[in-house]
C-alpha cells in the first residue's frame, strides 16, 4: 500500500525536484487536512510560508500539494481584499487550505497581525451591514507564498513555518518540472483520501509526540527559543514521523528533513 501510494503521487520525482524542504511542506500539508482538530487539541496549528524568487517553483510546489487533497489550484491575494472580505474568505473556507499570495512591493498592504487568531482559536468575526458581528470558526489552514519573507511582527513570525526554496543551500532539481507538474489529480487524491481517513491516528499521535518533541527542543536550544516556535517545530516533527510511516520514507531523507526543522528552531534563537 505504501509503495502504491508513493507511486500514485510520484513521490520520488517530487523529492528529486524539491528535496527535504518539499518533504517538510508535505508533512505540514498532511496536518493541515485536520488543522481544526489539531487546534482544538493543542490550541495551535502553524501557518506555512513558502518563499522563493520568481521561477523558483513556488507555484509548482503549491499546485502539486493541492492535488494531493483534491483541491483546484488557486491563488488569493490578501492585500487586494478589505478586512471584511478577508474575514468572509476564511469563514467560508471550510476545511480547505487557503493559499494567499503576498505581492512584494504592492501599494496595498495588510496588517499581518490581523491573522493571529487563525493560529489559535481560528475565530473570524463577520460583520453585517445592519447587525452585530458574528463569530465564525476558521477550520482550514493558511499558506502564504511570497518572493521574500514577510515583514511582520515577532508575534506573527512565531506563528509561521518558513520554507525558502531558493536559498543557496536549497535542493537542486534532478528532474524536469513536468515530472510532477502533470501529475494526475485523480490518482494523487489517493493521498488525501488516506489522510482524511486517518484523523484519529494523526490527532492521537500528535497528542503523544508533540510534548516530548517540544521538551527536547527547549532542552537543546535553551531559553532563547520562543515557546511558540518550539511548539510549531514539535508539531512538524510529529507530522514528519506520520508522513514517514504513511509513505515509508527512507531514514536518510527523514533525517535530512528533520535537520531542516531543527534549523527553524535554531534560527529562532538568533537575534534579528
Amino acid at each position: 500500500m505504501q509503495n502504491e501510494l508513493k507511486s500514485a503521487i510520484r513521490f520520488n520525482d517530487f523529492v528529486a525536484y524539491f528535496g527535504a524542504r518539499g518533504v517538510v511542506a508535505m508533512a505540514w500539508w498532511l496536518g493541515a487536512a485536520h488543522a481544526a482538530r489539531i487546534r482544538e487539541d493543542q490550541n495551535s496549528f502553524p501557518f506555512l510560508q513558502i518563499v522563493g524568487a520568481a521561477g523558483s517553483g513556488k507555484s509548482l510546489l503549491v499546485d502539486y500539494l493541492q492535488k494531493l487533497n483534491g483541491q483546484t489550484p488557486y491563488n488569493y491575494s490578501l492585500a487586494h481584499a478589505s478586512p471584511a472580505g478577508r474575514a468572509r474568505t476564511f469563514a467560508s473556507a471550510g476545511q480547505r487550505i487557503v493559499i494567499c499570495e503576498n505581492h512584494d512591493g504592492s501599494e496595498q498592504s495588510i496588517d499581518w497581525d490581523e491573522l493571529r487568531p487563525l493560529y489559535n482559536s481560528g475565530s473570524v468575526f463577520i460583520r453585517s451591514a445592519d447587525g452585530p458581528s458574528e463569530e465564525v470558526t476558521f477550520r482550514g489552514a493558511l499558506v502564504i507564498t511570497a518572493n521574500q519573507p514577510l515583514e511582520c511582527s515577532d508575534a506573527v513570525r512565531s506563528r509561521i513555518v518558513l520554507i525558502d526554496i531558493s536559498t543557496t543551500d536549497a535542493h537542486t532539481p534532478r528532474v524536469r518540472p513536468e515530472a510532477i507538474g502533470n501529475l494526475n489529480a485523480g490518482e494523487a487524491s489517493a493521498f488525501g483520501i488516506k489522510v482524511a481517513q486517518s484523523e484519529d491516528w494523526i490527532a492521537s499521535t500528535l497528542l503523544v509526540q508533540v510534548p516530548a518533541y517540544q521538551g527536547q527542543l527547549i532542552s537543546k536550544y535553551g531559553e532563547n527559543l520562543n515557546r511558540r516556535t518550539a511548539l510549531n517545530c514539535a508539531q512538524m516533527f510529529a507530522l514528519l514521523d506520520l508522513l514517514s510511516t504513511l509513505l515509508s520514507i527512507p531514514d536518510d531523507l527523514r533525517i535530512e528533513a528533520g535537520h531542516f526543522i531543527h534549523d527553524i528552531a535554531f534560527l529562532d534563537t538568533i537575534p534579528y
